[in-house]
């Protein structure tokens, strides 16, 4: 009896570089989905980002209320000073005046203190905006004023900010809210904007406008609510052009928390914001 034994199977060309395609497409999708669960989404396309919740936003709205200090808090480096024994934003103006029943004033207007043109204009705006706020009101008769400027600043992730607040009361009038935010990036020694951030966080820009009109849109049904309840409230309008991220000019980060702020005392007699923090 012949026993036929099968010939030996050869390998084509062909066939090792489909196996060895094969291989290199499953090792480097193995490796994205190992990084991916590690490091986080952030190294392909955006960083994850949370909404802060409830609890967390009454905290972080409670510390924001108390970190105006009129002074530039922590450390900053390798930043040349305009005047090297002066802070890095520092008071350039007070004005404690107070005249029995008809004003009081508590204003402290900051300054940076950093060689830079840009700098220097933006210490410009600011004064000439807060003393010319200050002689318009000195000057109201038969008026009782209330009006307190008051500032901070401070470095994080190589950005320089300095938020300013304002609080204007005039006569029986509600009381008037105003923020103004500042955002210097060290590094390239340029202003920044919101987007400039966002890309500087690695956020999605998409991602994060629709948070944004997420939150308004909430804070929007609770004021109508509360209207409806007969209390006297700003109406948020959620379809307004303000909430655009290009739009969305107060902002700062804090302790690793983006804060976007919607100051409606910017453009109204109110003393409410809103904040989207992430």
């Amino acid at each position: 009896m012949n026993v036929v034994l099968p010939k030996q199977y050869r390998v084509s060309k062909k066939d090792i570089i489909i196996y060895t395609v094969v291989i290199i497409i499953c090792v480097v999708a193995l490796t994205v989905i190992i990084t991916m669960q590690f490091l986080g989404e952030g190294i392909f396309h955006t960083n994850k980002f949370q909404i802060a919740t409830e609890e967390e936003m009454v905290k972080l709205k409670t510390e924001f209320d108390n970190m105006f200090e009129n002074k530039f808090i922590g450390e900053a480096k390798n930043i040349d000073k305009k005047d090297s024994k002066k802070d890095v934003v520092f008071t350039s103006y007070e004005n404690n005046e107070s005249s029995e029943g008809t004003y009081t004033f508590d204003v402290n207007i900051p300054e940076f203190n950093v060689k830079d043109d840009e700098l220097n204009k933006i210490n410009e705006s600011i004064s000439k905006k807060y003393k010319q706020k200050l002689g318009e009101l000195k000057n109201l008769k038969d008026t009782k004023i209330l009006y307190s400027v008051e500032y901070v600043s401070y470095v994080e992730n190589d950005i320089l900010f300095l938020i300013i607040r304002s609080n204007l009361k005039e006569g029986n009038n509600a009381q008037q809210s105003n923020i103004d935010s500042y955002q210097y990036d060290l590094e390239n020694k340029k202003e920044m904007n919101l987007e400039e951030m966002l890309q500087k966080l690695n956020y999605n820009k998409n991602d994060i406008q629709e948070k944004i009109y997420e939150e308004i849109k909430r804070e929007e049904q609770n004021s109508k609510n509360l209207q409806e309840l007969g209390y006297g409230i700003y109406v948020r309008d959620s379809s307004s052009d303000i909430y655009k991220i290009e739009n969305s000019d107060q902002f700062f980060m804090r302790n690793g928390k983006l804060h976007i702020i919607y100051s409606y005392g910017n453009q109204s007699l109110t003393s409410e914001m809103d904040f989207v923090i992430i």
